[in-house]
């Protein structure tokens, strides 16, 4: 639980799976309803179907976030049947590696399309109507590669950087109509976007690789990254805003 009850309408993107998943959970547990959506709405259906058995309020919705219009319907649509959005985290993403040379301009803006600009297009059409009623909060989401780079990477590292740029921008535009906007910085997270087609022997060894340089020890879970996004959207969090807060055993420090 977050301690803490989150009245009102959250949006949670990508929450078929992982970190987005825990979080529309969590969220659900506490008081707010949630809007599920996910580019696959079978798993957003899931998540908003294990809301609900747990007596919270959520449906689920089919969205794209690298897609406009349909960024544009889908807020609409959650605005018309569930309410005005109080909530916003943005936790849709994917990932390929590529070294520079071999990175398509498919790649690249494909990349940037889901990352930047879907952050963007979600932002765009949720945070004016907050500013408005005086009241909201976004949480958005980059990586570690966009702090310190990183190797066969450096497309995904971009878009990542780009939305802290974005998210401390917007935080002191909406900041003195009371809208607050944080960015959370996980770190390796065992989930299927990490294992992203390794299995066995191959992902135990890139687990052990990647625990040998966190402080902690060990790959985070996803249940240690949405108590954190749950805390940035509530009361607690309430003077903290454009804040870049890394979620990662400790692996920035060294």
């Amino acid at each position: 639980m977050t301690g803490q009850s989150l009245d009102g309408v959250a949006l949670v993107t990508g929450g078929g799976s992982g970190i987005a998943r825990e979080t529309a959970i969590l969220l659900g547990a506490s008081g707010t309803v949630v809007a599920v959506a996910d580019i696959n709405l079978e798993t957003a259906q899931e998540t908003a179907q294990s809301i609900a058995l747990s007596g919270g309020q959520a449906a689920a919705f089919e969205l794209d976030v690298s897609n406009p219009a349909n960024v544009a319907d889908v807020v609409a649509g959650i605005e018309r049947d569930m309410d005005q959005i109080d909530y916003l985290v943005n936790l849709a993403g994917s990932f390929a590696t590529a070294e520079l040379a071999d990175i398509s301009d498919t790649l690249w803006a494909d990349t940037i399309s889901v990352h930047l600009n879907g952050t963007f297009y979600t932002c765009r059409a949720i945070v004016p109507g907050m500013m408005d009623r005086q009241r909201g909060a976004v949480v958005n989401t980059s990586s570690l590669f966009a702090l310190r780079g990183q190797a066969e990477a450096s497309h995904y590292a971009a878009a990542k950087g780009a939305v802290i740029g974005f998210s401390k921008s917007i935080a002191r535009e909406a900041g003195p109509s009371n809208v607050r906007v944080n960015v959370v910085v996980p770190g390796p997270v065992d989930t299927p976007f990490f294992a992203r087609g390794m299995s066995g022997d191959e992902l135990d060894r890139v687990r052990r690789d990647r625990a040998g340089v966190i402080p902690l020890g060990k790959i985070g879970r996803a249940d240690e990254i949405a108590p954190v996004i749950a805390f940035l959207l509530g009361a607690g969090a309430a003077h903290m805003t454009g804040q870049i807060l890394p979620v990662d055993g400790g692996e920035m420090m060294r």
